[in-house]
């Protein structure tokens, strides 16, 4: 869309045209004047060449509130900064790391109108100043250098569709069967094993007494004759004997009881005994597969080349197997094949119009390369001349080269011009800088070529050997691409306080509100005043989203300030309770625990306390209930609403001194049922959040111990955790389930496994940390795991926390909701792919864990 289109949209839909909110979304590096060129230095990876690091995401609309918060509401500008590039960009609006992954690609504006409005010269400056070049530049449709140019794009293209084609048909196309091939044999494989497994479940029947061999041999061939899978259920299994004799057949009920020691495939040139082939594998290789031809399924009239895999049931001398027709995956490859010839017609056709349009215009672009080269060498002279009206000291250093420095700084340092020009910015300035860490560092960054937007306090050094105390402001620039700084001087006037200086280097924005909220909720003296400092917290976490941060930071942030609120609440509430002299500790589990929370979480909490006689413990007991009750009650009333399980320190059951709590490890591991492992999982992860920190700690170390003589409770846990299956098929496309009509996927439930996974070698080895990313990092340090396996893990965990994060501003602007569904229809097709990536990538880290605890694949241990 041209500007003017984007204005008269919102001056349709919102009563604004807002022309100079879409000209500055649409800017490039040549707008504004040197003011502007000073500022491009506040957001890291800012392009004026690329509007991926610039103006057309979610990050710039920010600096878009600070560049016309005087003259538009922030709502005004919000809507009109939205609807530009929703317009853009089909609805959806991007984020910086959306074009460096290429979901996206940027889109430029260059039209004749923007021409006209936001020239680098006026009319008469352009016609004058190209005046004598415009005949030696290329009109288009003039020939010369045509044919060259055809043959520069069109046998490139012709080539490289003739490579395509070649390598779909000679490496895709095979591949693609193979794959295919060796899907179908695992899935028979399993299948076969599944079968198998009903089979043994007679086999103890009868060996336990329960049956006698012809009664559950019966049982066992009715069971596995009623199994069915496949299209319409008629894919089957089948049993014979190791003489070979058929046991049973469903679509053969002929063969029963019959001899099939001749039994041959008629298709087969060589008359291969089929049945005892079956026989042959089993004896040497206890489970093979075989080719041959059969009759389809049910159908005796037809017959089709058939591959299955067979294996033996010793104690009855039996051998079951199930198997795929071939016909299948040649139709599927044949439906491929047809499908890429129509794509391969089609793509030629539109190939061959674009090259007829860019041959066309290839001279036009030309030109206009040509002339856009000349006025940004203007536009350079023009910004020398408002550098040198500066009173700043200014340098232009691009590629680590001082390329060009104003006479304020010559002056002010005593240097002439040919004396500046041979000296790098570390030349400029005391070794010594001002003793500041932070200030150091950002110059050591400089110094080392790293692109860093920096203002701090510095000494630059004279001619004569002086110093000279200045405000060094540092601002990222891009010339041509290269990366560059504009670098400024700026003397400082000492007030009357010794030391005293005009300027000061703050904090972030988002430290200092982090650490307001924090002092706001320390000095709460009631809920209400708690509520009003985490009205802020979503503010905080929304900008933390915007400006990119870490997903770690972020879940710091949100646990921190938890964390915060809850020793308030445990101080205003014991006030109410009174003090206690026995030892206690508060303790916060799950998601509390390990920093893993979204705001706002439920309550999972528990609190113990020493042991103590029989006299006092059930006065102590009510005692300490109506201290959490206070505590719990408090954090429900500002946002932490109740945990529906009841798993709160309120409850009687999870307030108990240490010997209770002992016993019921104890009890957790001896029956490991589905709800003690969820039990022991969720207070596996527990950290003291307030009171007696030993007692915490003893506790843990009581739940390592008691895991620890117990090898079948670990097979549970892993068992427990191989329940989850990662929501993507065998493609790698992402499952989804129905939620208010939106195909979704729960990112909470995705995020579980690794929780799990990390928490099992946790335990396993004695690892104290509750954060997973912490775990991971511990573990790694002992050599427990590698640093690839560490690296996956944890980009796993953090794209998922992102994107629920993310999940949740789309789904509640004040992200006081939590809604874990994501909408994946709403996903771009490079986001549901990469999402898909990221979450089969969780079946490897379940098969590290059932390889490390089990000992066997996984595949195995499920069908056990």
């Amino acid at each position: 869309m041209k500007l003017s289109e984007h204005a008269d949209r919102t001056e349709k839909e919102l009563g604004i045209r807002a022309e100079d909110i879409h000209k500055w979304i649409d800017g490039f590096f040549d707008g504004e004047g040197f003011d502007q060129m000073l500022r491009m230095g506040r957001f890291p990876g800012f392009d004026p060449y690329d509007h991926r690091k610039y103006r057309h995401c979610a990050e710039a609309l920010t600096e878009a509130y600070e560049e016309f918060s005087e003259k538009y509401t922030r709502d005004q500008i919000k809507a009109v900064f939205e609807s530009h590039v929703k317009d853009d960009y089909n609805g959806y609006l991007p984020h910086r790391e959306d074009f460096q992954n290429g979901t996206f690609t940027d889109k430029y504006h260059d039209d004749a109108e923007r021409e006209e409005r936001e020239a680098i010269l006026d009319p008469v400056e352009l016609a004058e100043y190209f005046e004598q070049k415009s005949a030696a530049l290329r009109k288009p449709g003039s020939g010369g250098e045509s044919l060259p140019f055809v043959l520069r794009i069109v046998l490139p293209t012709a080539v490289a569709m003739l490579l395509l084609v070649v390598s779909v048909f000679s490496i895709v196309i095979p591949s693609f069967r193979a794959d295919m091939l060796d899907n179908k044999k695992e899935m028979i494989m399993e299948l076969t094993l599944a079968a198998e497994s009903v089979i043994e479940n007679y086999i103890r029947q009868e060996e336990s007494g329960e049956l006698t061999r012809e009664a559950a041999q019966k049982m066992a061939a009715e069971k596995v004759k009623a199994m069915r899978y496949g299209e319409k259920g008629k894919d089957y299994f089948w049993i014979t004997d190791m003489h070979p004799r058929m046991v049973m057949h469903p679509y053969r009920p002929d063969l029963t009881g019959s001899d099939l020691s001749e039994f041959r495939d008629t298709q087969d040139k060589s008359g291969k005994k089929l049945f005892v082939e079956f026989v042959n594998i089993v004896r040497e290789q206890k489970a093979g597969y075989v080719n041959y031809v059969w009759q389809w399924k049910d159908d005796p009239s037809r017959s089709s080349p058939k591959l299955s895999y067979v294996t033996g049931v010793p104690r009855w001398n039996w051998i079951i197997g199930t198997g795929v027709y071939l016909d299948d995956v040649e139709a599927e490859i044949d439906r491929l094949t047809r499908s890429l010839l129509a794509a391969f017609a089609a793509i030629s056709a539109v190939v061959l119009l674009i090259l007829g349009s860019v041959v066309w215009q290839s001279g036009r672009i030309e030109n206009k390369r040509l002339l856009a080269e000349s006025g940004l060498r203007e536009a350079k002279d023009r910004y020398r001349a408002l550098v040198e009206a500066s009173n700043e000291g200014i340098i232009l250093e691009v590629g680590g080269k001082n390329i060009y420095h104003n006479h304020a700084l010559q002056r002010m340092l005593g240097f002439d011009e040919n004396e500046l020009a041979g000296k790098n910015i570390r030349e400029l300035l005391a070794p010594d800088g001002t003793g500041d860490a932070a200030t150091n560092a950002g110059l050591k960054k400089l110094y080392a070529g790293e692109v860093t937007p920096l203002k701090c306090e510095a000494r630059a050094l004279t001619k004569s050997g002086g110093a000279v105390d200045v405000i060094l402001k540092i601002s990222r620039i891009f010339f041509s691409k290269k990366n560059g700084h504009v670098i400024s001087f700026r003397p400082i006037r000492r007030g009357r306080a010794i030391g005293a200086a005009e300027a000061i280097v703050q904090p972030s924005f988002q430290e200092e509100q982090r650490s307001e909220i924090l002092a706001e909720i320390g000095a709460s003296e009631s809920a209400g005043h708690i509520i009003l400092s985490l009205d802020r917290l979503s503010l905080l976490v929304r900008d933390m989203i915007d400006y990119g941060a870490n997903p770690g930071a972020i879940r710091r942030a949100v646990g921190g300030i938890f964390d915060a609120t809850l020793a308030r609440a445990a101080t205003l509430a014991l006030r109410e309770a009174g003090e206690t002299n026995l030892p206690h500790a508060f303790l916060v589990l799950g998601s509390s625990a390990r920093h893993e929370m979204t705001m706002f979480s439920d309550q999972d909490n528990a609190l113990v306390f020493a042991d103590a006689n029989e006299a006092d413990l059930r006065r102590i007991n009510r005692q300490l209930l109506g201290f959490a009750d206070r505590i719990c009650s408090l954090l429900n009333e500002v946002g932490y609403p109740y945990c529906t399980g009841g798993l709160m320190a309120v409850n009687p059951k999870w307030c108990l001194p240490v010997a209770e709590w002992k016993k019921r490890f104890d009890k957790w591991v001896s029956d490991a049922s589905p709800e003690a492992i969820l039990e022991f999982n969720v207070f596996f992860d527990q950290r003291c959040a307030y009171g007696d920190g030993a007692l915490a700690d003893e506790l843990w170390r009581a739940m390592v111990e008691t895991a620890e003589h117990s090898p079948v409770f670990y097979s549970q846990l892993v068992r427990n955790c191989l329940l989850y299956q990662a929501p993507v098929d065998l493609l790698g496309h992402v499952k989804t389930h129905r939620r208010d009509g939106a195909k979704t996927v729960n990112l909470k439930e995705c995020l579980k496994p690794i929780e799990v996974i990390t928490r099992i070698y946790a335990l396993k080895h004695k690892i104290r940390e509750t954060g997973t990313v912490e775990r991971l990092r511990r573990l790694l340090e002992t050599g427990v795991i590698t640093d690839k396996f560490f690296a996956e893990v944890v980009y796993v965990f953090d794209y998922l926390w992102k994107m629920r994060f993310c999940n949740q501003i789309v789904a509640h602007h004040d992200l006081k909701q939590v809604n874990d569904e994501l909408n994946v229809a709403a996903l771009t097709e490079a986001e549901r792919a990469n999402l898909g990536n990221v979450l089969s990538q969780i079946t490897f880290f379940q098969e590290k864990l059932c390889t490390d605890f089990l000992g066997s694949p996984l595949y195995k241990t499920i069908s056990e």
